[in-house]
């Protein structure tokens, strides 16, 4: 990814370079705020990046931080990856710091706590038999062109032997209730190796 880019004047968030068939932008992955489009007269991006990057990178200093982005923040459910985000507010916060500091001190005690609850856990040996299940999947599946994008397109899985096998629980509400076992057993029926 091409580097040279400052971080979004309006939100701080990270700028991303898009280039398709014809145009180039930059644009921020949080606040969706980008640069007008300039147009690829050749199949050299780095031209298009250049003139990007000095639209985007036109302001002497980033915007500091008002009351109502530290409030969106504190409002937000924090993780370990809001980390620069939160710093770099705090450090382009330059008054009112007998409103805000509470505010960050709520952040940063948010931040400190572990991110992520493991709340199941799969054991191993199921682990790896939906890595086997994904390989056989990866084989099936082909890339084709729509409009000129890539796209992966899975070839369809006959289902008829999972459902024989849940006939035995026609009695409940819902005769497949649990989608992943069910989506298991019709993958498990695919050959080991797709047919070319």
């Amino acid at each position: 990814m091409p580097t040279g880019l400052l971080n979004c004047a309006h939100c701080d968030g990270a700028p991303l370079f898009i280039a398709g068939r014809l145009q180039a932008v930059v644009v921020c992955e949080d606040c969706g705020i980008s640069t007008p489009p300039v147009c690829l007269t050749s199949t050299d991006q780095d031209i298009a990046f250049a003139q990007l990057r000095a639209i985007w990178n036109i302001r002497v200093e980033h915007r500091p931080a008002d009351q109502q982005t530290i409030s969106m923040l504190a409002r937000r459910e924090l993780t370990s990856s809001d980390i620069p985000y939160f710093l770099n507010l705090l450090a382009s916060t330059n008054t009112d710091w007998a409103t805000n500091g509470p505010k960050f001190a709520a952040m940063a005690a948010a931040l400190a706590q572990p991110s992520f609850q493991f709340k199941h856990v799969s054991p191993p040996e199921t682990v790896i038999e939906d890595a086997g299940r994904y390989r056989k999947l990866v084989r099936r599946s082909k890339v084709i062109y729509i409009d000129g994008a890539p796209m992966v397109r899975f070839n369809h899985v006959p289902a008829l032997a999972a459902a024989i096998a849940e006939e035995a629980k026609d009695d409940h509400e819902w005769p497949f209730p649990i989608l992943e076992e069910f989506v298991a057993r019709a993958v498990d029926r695919l050959p080991d190796h797709a047919e070319p």
